[in-house]
């Protein structure tokens, strides 16, 4: 026997690796190393593997029985091939909270089991457990039914309903002994009696006598001669359907929007499946007999409620750690529900089976599906409804196996399919032989392929610079913010709260009680507080703070640190909560300095703890805070995402876009008297050789040293061009007194452009007040001096001059981010006090100014490139005004740079940026840089829709298919589509709704409805 074995009794042989393209590197290696050793079989590759390899974030599973299968395998995933015998992973395992989804009556057969019952000991030791049981309390089974495959399919409820509750419990069981346990079970109609049981909140003995007492009365009190049957359209056309038929139906079950179910007289619900199928909707008789969940059964409360009252062991459910979520509430069964009661309703009430998925993915963070059952009949309706709640498609939907399948073939590719993914997985459950003597290495066994990625920084000299900037034209961003409507949710976590200067304390109340509503926890952070994986960090209420107290503030918060653990063991989120700290909405004021900054230089922590993931959530003023302490306890569950904001109840997510409508008008400003703040450093003198050019009758360059040698001859150059005055006085803004006594000598200034620049780099542990008192001198303090002493002519524009750095951050930034963040939130304040001003985040100028050759190192690894002054210079001055960034970039490097940290997000609607955009520069400025425009490759979306289709259905020739008629006519079943669906995402990323494949789409329509989105 293998050391390691799959239930279908192949041999496992994980392949795993950093990255996608190492992970192909490990599969060549092996597969070298099996040709080359012949004598040595799956078998022992794999227990090499397991035993000297830990299963890395990239993986694919060979699940082979021979050498021969092993070396296609190998060759496939070497290849990036797909195989028969290979499950991959496409993106890196991540941990991962199972449901188990137990379905109600229909799926039932003779025979269902006996598969699983020859070949799986779990399967058959709960069955076996729960043929005692049987037998104990009644003297009889389903055993028979369970096991053997003779006998009518639409047998006796008396018999179908333990059968099926006997044979889930086996499939459960089957999946817990290969390490599937469940977080949260989901039941839905009879299917919640099993699921009940399976999460604890019931005993084994206690949901036998529920399942069987609810057959025996079902049998006795309902009359033959009905039915139910499941159909592909919405609750409002099925109301509509049965409305105008004059036999009597109800609609008796809701699975997802677009997959319910009727129950009624069997006559009229033939004739409506037969209506549905003749115009192309999907429909389909399910075998159930009686009229469930219609008031039909009305009458018959008293008569199942005495047949359950008494007769179980324990008349409370019981409280438990796996939480059991019910179609029947669409909610959790909880201790203070009356059992009998309950399960009167449970047969009674509407399924609201898509409200109990939609509180399993939101409320309990649930991302993998698993439907216990032989044959599944419930998977498409959990892929619809987690569309409607999760953003990014981070889920899974996984079955069983197959009424079809021979064997445990179907099993074990459902199990490798959720092993791949799950970080978490335990592996281990595979060994067969543990205890067996511990084998010698192999001998020339291939070394792990090591990550080749660079985690050092090359020394950049001025020449290199030179050689090669700019690479790429320079793009303006703006920053927006959207609605997030369906988004994917993490597991319940354990959560710390820092109630910075004990201003919150009804929201941290509010906070914790709403955390226990989802599952979660939280409380206050001391000292010997440990075990939380999320630190919140609540600021106070904004208030009016000028410039000095809010640098004052900024040093208080990130120079003394008290908010930061010392015990940070476990820790994986880490939350800063603002209040108006954001401009989302067209009606919000503009933000306050300090609430509106420190977001910046904390998003820059994160990079020197890449384990932690530093997020940022804004509430508004709109509503008091503890009544939005659910939608912050939600909101502190979102994943990915990372720049967060409540407005009316509804969550916002920060985004950067091109700016590209307004980046051609040209730059309307009254050149008369342009003072330009840090006037002789690098970047101010190339502002003032622009302005020069541009026309200015007066140019004022203002900085503390005034001028000197080194910069006398650019000097020089700007006052050569034109008839331009320029004047170069010392003034240090810093200082209130000197700018109060230049301004009483200095004209009206009718445009000021603040360039002064003072990099600040430093670690988060090194920061201390007087270090950012320094750093904010001349950028913060200086520019309020300068705003509020110095003239300024009726129409004067206002440039501030921020960076990149404000908006994407980066190690060492702290400091450099926040105080660049002030300007562009005092460019807000500006403007809605009437003052036309806008702050420019430039990126990396090719000029460089005072970056040293490390801080210059690290920005050009996060993808930044050099700009050239002119080029950048004529994107950035333009008559937009709102604020922006003007950066050059690699941007898919930027994307994986940010990716790392959490921020990718921020970047995702942002496309590839080739094109220069056309800017309007003075007649004499230097040429914008060619890019080449890269063609995107048109897509023939009908070519792959139709190859998709021909792979689900098992069609050679694609001649075959009408593409006019309803995909449910060429005869795609429920499986199908679901298959469909997965591969149309995978081929295109676009997402084909449920309703379009089962409510009558033609291939014509689905390729419309594709190209629309």
């Amino acid at each position: 026997m293998p050391a390691y074995e799959l239930p279908d009794g192949t041999v496992p042989v994980l392949v795993s690796s950093d990255s996608a393209s190492s992970l192909r590197t490990e599969a060549a290696a092996l597969f070298d190393y099996a040709t080359a050793h012949p004598e040595i079989g799956p078998d022992r590759i794999a227990s090499m593997l397991f035993r000297t390899r830990v299963a890395r974030r990239y993986r694919a599973l060979a699940m082979v029985a021979d050498r021969d299968e092993l070396l296609a395998a190998l060759r496939a995933i070497a290849a990036g091939e797909e195989h028969s015998k290979v499950v991959a992973t496409t993106t890196p395992a991540a941990s991962h909270r199972v449901g188990y989804v137990f379905p109600g009556q229909g799926g039932q057969h003779p025979g269902m089991g006996r598969l699983f019952y020859d070949r799986s000991p779990a399967f058959r030791a709960e069955i076996d457990s729960c043929e005692a049981v049987f037998q104990e309390l009644y003297g009889s089974s389903p055993l028979s039914y369970v096991l053997e495959d003779e006998g009518p399919i639409d047998a006796n409820v008396k018999i179908v309903q333990p059968a099926m509750f006997m044979q889930m419990a086996g499939l459960a069981a089957m999946w817990r002994s290969y390490g599937v346990a469940p977080s949260v079970t989901v039941g839905h109609s009879q299917g919640e009696i099993t699921a009940a049981y399976l999460s604890g909140t019931i005993s084994q003995r206690d949901a036998i006598r529920v399942v069987t007492t609810r057959a025996v009365v079902v049998d006795a009190i309902v009359p033959e001669g009905y039915s139910m049957a499941v159909i592909g359209i919405g609750r409002d056309e099925c109301e509509a359907l049965l409305a105008r038929h004059s036999g009597w139906m109800e609609l008796s079950v809701i699975n997802a929007p677009n997959l319910i179910c009727i129950s009624g007289n069997r006559p009229a619900v033939c004739d409506i499946v037969d209506k549905l199928v003749a115009q192309g909707t999907f429909a389909k008789e399910i075998r159930v007999q009686y009229p469930a969940h219609t008031c039909m059964l009305d009458d018959f409360q008293d008569g199942l409620r005495t047949a359950i009252a008494g007769k179980t062991d324990s008349d409370v459910f019981f409280e438990t750690d796996i939480p059991c979520i019910g179609a029947t509430l669409g909610d959790a069964i909880t201790a203070d529900l009356p059992v009998d009661e309950y399960w009167y309703w449970n047969l009674r009430n509407k399924v609201r089976f898509d409200q109990a998925i939609t509180t399993a993915a939101t409320r309990h963070g649930i991302d993998t599906f698993v439907e216990i059952a032989d044959h599944p009949t419930l998977m498409l309706a959990v892929q619809e409804n987690l569309s409607t709640v999760v953003t990014d498609g981070a889920f899974r939907v996984a079955g069983t196996s197959r009424r079809t399948a021979p064997d445990l073939g179907e099993f074990t590719r459902n199990l490798a399919t959720i092993a791949v993914h799950d970080a978490n997985y335990p592996w281990e459950v595979l060994r067969t032989d543990d205890d067996a003597p511990v084998e010698l290495p192999l001998r020339g066994f291939p070394t792990v392929v090591m990550n080749d990625r660079k985690l050092w920084l090359p020394y950049l000299s001025d020449e290199a610079l030179a050689a090669d900037a700019p690479a790429t034209y320079p793009h303006r961003l703006v920053e927006t913010w959207v609605k997030l409507g369906r988004r994917s949710l993490l597991e319940p976590r354990t959560i710390a709260v820092v109630d910075l200067a004990d201003a919150n304390g009804d929201l941290v109340t509010a906070l914790e009680a709403e955390a226990i509503e989802h599952g979660a926890t939280a409380r206050r952070l001391v000292p010997e507080t440990s075990g939380f994986d999320t630190l919140v960090v609540l600021l106070p209420e904004p208030t009016e703070l000028d410039a000095t107290a809010t640098i004052a503030a900024v040093a208080r918060f990130f120079g003394d640190r008290e908010w930061w653990p010392q015990v940070r063991a476990g820790l994986v989120d880490c939350w800063l909560v603002t209040t108006s700290g954001e401009t989302v909405l067209d009606g919000d004021a503009a933000p306050e300095l300090f609430n509106g900054s420190v977001s910046a230089g904390f998003r820059c922590i994160g990079t020197e703890y890449p384990d932690i993931a530093f997020r940022h959530l804004d509430l508004s003023l709109d509503r008091p805070k503890p009544e939005q302490a659910a939608a912050v306890v939600s909101a502190l569950h979102t994943a990915t995402e990372s720049e967060l904001a409540l407005r009316g109840g509804k969550v916002y997510v920060k985004r950067l876009v091109e700016a590209a409508p307004a980046a051609d008008e040209a730059f309307d400003a009254d050149l008369s008297h342009v003072v330009i703040t840090g006037g002789t450093g690098k970047l101010g003198l190339e502002f003032g050789e622009h302005f020069a050019r541009a026309g200015a009758e007066r140019i004022t360059l203002l900085s503390r040293s005034g001028e000197s040698a080194a910069t006398a001859d650019r000097v020089r150059k700007i006052r050569s061009i034109g008839s331009t005055q320029v004047a170069v006085i010392a003034c240090d803004i810093g200082d209130e007194a000197e700018v109060a006594e230049l301004s009483a000598a200095l004209a009206p200034a009718s445009l000021i452009v603040h360039s002064a620049v003072d990099y600040s780099d430093s670690e988060f542990a090194d920061i201390t007040a007087e270090h950012v008192e320094s750093a904010a001198r001349a950028k913060v303090v200086g520019v309020d001096n300068v705003l509020r002493a110095l003239h300024r002519t009726e129409q004067a524009r206002v440039v501030l001059c921020s960076s990149i750095a404000a908006n994407l951050g980066g190690r060492g930034q702290v400091i450099y981010a926040v105080t660049n963040r002030i300007l562009d939130v005092l460019a807000q304040r500006l403007r809605a006090d009437g003052i036309d001003a806008v702050a420019i985040g430039w990126g990396m100028w090719s000029v460089h100014f005072d970056l040293d050759a490390a801080g210059l190192a690290r920005l050009r690894s996060t993808g930044v490139i050099p700009m050239a002054p002119a080029d950048a210079i004529a994107v950035g001055l333009t008559d937009d005004r709102r604020n922006a960034i003007v950066a050059a970039a690699d941007w898919s490097v930027v994307r994986s740079v940010l990716g790392s940290f959490g921020y990718g997000p921020l970047l995702s609607e942002l496309g590839e940026l080739d094109a220069p955009p056309t800017v309007v520069k003075p007649a004499d400025a230097a040429p914008a840089v060619a890019v080449p425009v890269l063609a995107t490759p048109s897509i023939d979306f009908a070519n792959v829709v139709l190859h998709e289709l021909n792979r689900v259905m098992g069609i050679d020739d694609a001649d075959l298919i009408d593409t006019s008629i309803p995909l449910v006519a060429l005869g795609l079943d429920s499986l199908q589509a679901l298959d469909f669906r997965k591969r149309v995402k995978s081929s295109l990323d676009r997402e084909l709704p449920v309703s379009a494949i089962l409510g009558g789409a033609s291939l014509d329509e689905v390729v419309r409805l594709l190209v629309q989105n």
